[in-house]
């Protein structure tokens, strides 16, 4: 992240990921919660996922391994993912 950092590294990693879904997805940063999971948006299918996880590794610089790739069901498990890397 480029910047000065304003905000606490978990705060400031869901936000960022928030933003990312939000942008993908065509929906508003507050329709996506914690639980939020592939399906429960309309436009968050397979091809969208794949666009999240690649926005995601490039905006974090990290890169997920196929196992985790394959755990990573919703938004809270993405999240945990990226702060175990960041």
């Amino acid at each position: 992240m480029t910047g000065v950092q304003t905000c606490a590294l978990p705060i400031c990693v869901e936000e960022k990921i928030r933003n990312i879904m939000s942008e993908i997805l065509g929906v508003d940063e507050n329709e996506i919660t914690e639980e939020s999971a592939i399906g429960d948006i309309p436009r968050w299918d397979s091809l969208n996922h794949l666009r999240i996880i690649a926005e995601v590794e490039k905006s974090f610089s990290i890169q997920f391994t196929p196992d985790i790739l394959m755990d990573i069901e919703d938004f809270g498990d993405l999240v945990h993912a990226v702060q175990e890397r960041v």
